[in-house]
């Protein structure tokens, strides 16, 4: 005897429905799963317009390695870690929470100044700086900014861009010194990069702040410093070349520095 057609209906409902729970079911265990794996950071990003850009974009990197990164910026124009230091704002910050790290830029100037100038308008707000980060239970860390395209040009008139970073890599290593932090050497691969391929620029129009490129050299620096890994898959960037970006990651995976 032939069942109702009815019954086919309904019998056919009830094997999409367990089709669709287990379905359902299937999609929810993998992405517990995916999130027990998921390693997660948070970082507290302290400085100005040269730290600005680059949150976003190290999130973007990291996020396609397994890592998510939640963060907080205060990067005013212009200013320096003496003003960070009296700003109950970035004083509140780094306490408002249990970040795993806590970054440092310094004007893009100053550390590239005389040792005597560096004693008296860095160190000692630098060290409460990290005094602070580390009461916090958080890990400071020095971001090495790179030269200027010509230098620093209004205050030494024959400068360069290498002389300058010479200058700002001793000014961050003697601030690694005293506060006994790391540095993130992201000046160190903007110097490799130029003198890998001059026709790679960096820069804005104002030979100072990153261009594209820049701010993915610079981001890559510092995925691999955050995330620790050996290799970074790289998401395709709008406006820069395969062959560019592809040179700009493997210059970010060879430096390292220890203070």
């Amino acid at each position: 005897m032939k069942k109702p057609e009815s019954y086919l209906k309904l019998k056919i409902f009830f094997l999409i429905s367990l089709l669709a729970v287990g379905t359902f079911l299937l999609v929810a265990q993998k992405t517990q799963t995916d999130q027990k794996h998921q390693k997660i950071l948070s970082v507290l990003f302290i400085g100005n317009s040269y730290t600005r850009p680059l949150p976003t974009m190290i999130q973007s990197i990291v996020k396609i390695n397994g890592t998510h990164i939640t963060y907080r910026s205060l990067t005013p124009g212009g200013w320096t870690l003496r003003k960070h230091s009296e700003s109950e704002e970035t004083l509140e910050a780094i306490h408002e929470r249990k970040w795993d790290f806590v970054v440092l830029q310094e004007q893009s100037q100053l550390p590239s100044f005389p040792e005597e100038q560096r004693r008296k308008e860095i160190y000692p707000y630098a060290k409460k700086l990290t005094d602070e980060i580390r009461k916090a239970g958080a890990t400071p860390l020095l971001f090495l900014t790179w030269g200027r395209k010509h230098g620093d040009i209004q205050n030494i008139p024959d400068d360069t861009r290498s002389k300058m970073q010479t200058r700002l890599l001793e000014g961050y290593q003697n601030i690694a010194k005293t506060t006994f932090s790391e540095i993130v050497p992201v000046g160190l691969a903007w110097e490799a990069i130029h003198s890998l391929d001059k026709n790679i620029d960096l820069y804005t129009h104002d030979g100072s702040h990153p261009n594209r490129n820049g701010v993915y050299l610079s981001s890559l620096v510092f995925a691999f410093h955050l995330v620790g890994l050996s290799q970074l898959n790289t998401p395709p960037i709008t406006g820069i070349p395969e062959e560019t970006a592809e040179l700009l990651a493997q210059q970010a995976k060879a430096l390292t520095l220890s203070p």
